[in-house]
C-alpha cells in the first residue's frame, strides 16, 4: 500500500513538471513542430537604395542577386539572362552608379537559349570555383553554368520537383560552406507543415530542413552569410503592397535552430524584393543586398542595401 502511494506521489510530481517542460524552447527542432512569434525585431537600417538602369530589351525583372563584396554583382532575370556589373559607391557607401559588364542568356545543355516557360529563372548562387547555379520555378530544376554564356548542366531532381506548382517552384537557392546546395520552393509540393527544402550533396538530392511558416510570408531568396547561417528572404503581398522580412538560422543536419527575424520592412517601404545576397563589409558588419523585380514596369527595379543591427 505504501509502495502504491509512493508511486502515485511520484507520478503527480512528474505531471506538475509537464507544463514547464512543454514551454521550454529547444535549441533545435524540426520545422512545423515548434513555432514562436517573432519579438524584438530590429529597425531596418538602410545603407543605400539605387534604381537600376534598364537592361536588355528594357527588361529589369530581376529575381536573383549574388555578390561576395557588395561591389561586383550578378543579377538574374526571370526572363532567362544574367547581367554582371560593378557598383560604384560614394560617401557612406551610397550606390552612385552601376557599370554593366556583360549580359548573357541562359542556355540548355546543347548551348541553345532557353525559351518560353523553360527560362523562368528565380534563384542564383556562385560556387567556390566560380560556377553559377540557377534554379527555375516552372520546370523545376537547377542548372550549373561553368561560365557565363556557356551550356547549362542539369543537376538532376528530387522526386518532389515534378509535383511543385508551376510558377511557385524553386525560388531560393544557396550554397553552404561545405559545397552543399539548398533549394527552397515558394510553395510546398503537398500539404504539410512549413516550407520544405532540398539539398544537393555528392550529386544526389534529398530532403533537408523545413522552415516554419510565419503568417503570409513566402520564401523567395536565400544566401549563406559569413557566419555560416542561412538567411532566407520572404515576401508578403496584400492590399497595402509588399512587405519583406529576412530570417536566419543554423542548419543542424535535417533540423534547424529557431529562425530569428533580423529584418522586416513596412508595407510599401520597398518594392517586390526577390533576390538576396549576404556579405560582410570592411567594418565587419553583416550586410543584406537585395534586388526588387520591376514586374515589367519601367524604372521600378532597385537595389536595397541594409546593415543588420544584430
Amino acid at each position: 500500500m505504501n509502495a502504491a502511494k509512493s508511486l502515485i506521489a511520484t507520478l503527480l510530481a512528474l505531471a506538475a513538471l509537464l507544463p514547464a517542460a512543454a514551454s521550454a524552447q529547444p535549441a533545435t527542432y524540426f520545422a512545423g513542430v515548434v513555432q514562436h512569434p517573432a519579438t524584438n525585431i530590429p529597425p531596418v537600417q538602410v545603407v543605400a537604395r539605387y534604381s537600376l538602369p534598364l537592361m536588355s530589351g528594357g527588361i529589369n525583372d530581376f529575381s536573383g542577386i549574388a555578390t561576395r563584396d557588395g561591389v561586383d554583382i550578378y543579377l538574374l532575370s526571370d526572363h532567362g539572362f544574367i547581367a554582371t556589373g560593378r557598383l560604384q559607391r560614394g560617401y557612406g557607401q551610397q550606390i552612385t552608379g552601376f557599370q554593366l559588364r556583360q549580359v548573357a542568356v541562359l542556355n540548355d545543355d546543347q548551348n541553345r537559349p532557353l525559351t518560353g516557360s523553360l527560362h523562368d529563372s528565380e534563384g542564383i548562387t556562385i560556387g567556390p570555383d566560380g560556377s553559377i547555379y540557377v534554379s527555375f520555378e516552372q520546370h523545376n530544376r537547377v542548372l550549373r553554368y561553368r561560365r557565363l554564356g556557356g551550356p547549362g548542366e542539369d543537376l538532376g531532381a528530387h522526386r518532389d520537383f515534378s509535383r511543385l506548382r508551376a510558377g511557385r517552384g524553386l525560388e531560393a537557392l544557396a550554397i553552404a560552406g561545405d559545397g552543399a546546395i539548398y533549394a527552397i520552393p515558394e510553395r510546398p509540393a503537398r500539404a504539410t507543415y512549413g516550407f520544405p527544402s532540398y539539398r544537393l550533396r555528392a550529386g544526389l538530392w534529398d530532403g533537408s530542413f523545413r522552415l516554419p511558416e510565419d503568417g503570409a510570408f513566402l520564401p523567395v531568396g536565400a544566401d549563406f552569410g559569413p557566419d555560416g547561417q542561412i538567411y532566407v528572404l520572404e515576401r508578403e503581398y496584400g492590399a497595402r503592397g509588399f512587405r519583406s522580412q529576412v530570417r536566419r538560422f543554423a542548419i543542424r543536419g535535417r533540423a534547424i535552430s529557431e529562425p530569428q527575424v533580423v529584418m522586416r520592412s513596412e508595407y510599401g517601404q520597398f518594392g517586390n524584393l526577390e533576390g538576396l545576397s549576404v556579405f560582410r563589409d570592411w567594418n565587419g558588419r553583416t550586410r543584406l543586398l537585395m534586388v526588387a523585380d520591376d514586374d515589367l514596369h519601367p524604372d521600378r527595379s532597385e537595389l536595397v542595401d541594409l546593415v543588420l543591427n544584430r
